[in-house]
């Protein structure tokens, strides 16, 4: 009922006829860090346009427009959260869609919705993966120490986050890695709020 929680669903964006769609995603968590898939899907099939994993400090606040470039919707964003990739300034993705022509391909990224999703919280120390309620470690938590702004900037020091990008193409020896790797299970506190302004009109 007051819009924060674990999982968010924009309804509605669109880059045709000069529209730009502009998107804010708030952590109203002031203790831990999020990691949160964000991910842009097409209306016509809900194929996954645009997906990449932003993670938010305490209290962060992520921002991007969404506007359109040679005929395909593009994200831009000066936001210095860390994300990965690292670089998320990026054409949306055609590889999913159908369409006989690249036109019809790139047609398919210019409207659609988004999902937001708090994938896992990123504590400021580690969880103890033995224990079922993955309560907190005193060690200090390297990823919250990235990822957490610090004089309004982040450091998303390389060797920290490099470490989580390769678990993605990776099974890790640990099976408890997401405690490892500075994760702990999502408790929510995520809100958004979106616009779609047409500026020339």
């Amino acid at each position: 009922p007051t819009g924060v929680g674990h999982i968010l669903t924009v309804p509605y964006f669109s880059t045709q006829n000069g529209n730009v769609s502009l998107l804010n995603i708030t952590n109203t968590d002031l203790t831990n860090g999020k990691a949160v898939k964000l991910r842009y899907r097409g209306a016509a099939n809900s194929d996954d346009i645009y997906d990449i994993t932003i993670y938010l400090s305490p209290g962060d606040i992520w921002s991007a427009n969404v506007s359109q470039k040679d005929g395909v919707s593009y994200l831009e964003t000066a936001d210095n959260s860390c994300t990965l990739p690292a670089a998320v300034n990026a054409p949306f993705s055609t590889n999913r869609v159908g369409g006989a022509t690249q036109e019809a391909k790139n047609a398919q990224t210019l409207e659609g919705y988004i999902e937001i999703l708090n994938t896992a919280d990123v504590p400021p120390t580690l969880a103890d993966a033995a224990l079922p309620d993955g309560s907190l470690t005193a060690t200090a938590n390297p990823l919250y120490a990235a990822t957490k702004h610090s004089a309004g900037v982040a450091t998303c020091a390389s060797a920290v986050m490099d470490l989580q990008l390769n678990d993605v193409n990776a099974t890790p020896a640990d099976a408890n890695h997401w405690a490892t790797r500075g994760y702990n299970f999502p408790t929510g506190g995520l809100m958004a709020n979106w616009s779609i302004i047409n500026l020339a009109k």
